[in-house]
């Protein structure tokens, strides 16, 4: 249990997946990563303004997180059963974000 505990913590909170442009999981969810890709893009910049040369493609940008990202992903093609509990796996419940 406390393995569990300390991976999911790190994973949550340290690790920085490259699937959700270098940030981690908490910083997407709490919206932190808008101020963090603020702070990474001044870098950039500073960066480019010093040496463009060494930027042969040009201004580089900060990758920011895609719109929307899923495990498994219900299709287009999906009963009207499956869209409304946003479920494809058949043994897995939807997990409903809870109001703080």
């Amino acid at each position: 249990m406390r393995w569990c505990q300390d991976y999911v913590s790190w994973y949550n909170h340290q690790h920085h997946h490259s699937s959700l442009a270098g940030f981690t999981p908490y910083q997407v969810f709490s919206g932190d990563y808008k101020q963090i890709a603020t702070i990474r893009q001044q870098a950039l910049d500073d960066a480019f303004a010093k040496h463009p040369q060494r930027f042969s493609q040009g201004r580089p940008l900060v990758k920011l997180t895609p719109a929307e990202v899923f495990i498994n992903p219900i299709p287009e093609e999906a009963d009207q059963q499956t869209i409304e509990t946003g479920v494809n796996f058949p043994t897995l419940p939807r997990v409903k974000q809870k109001a703080i």
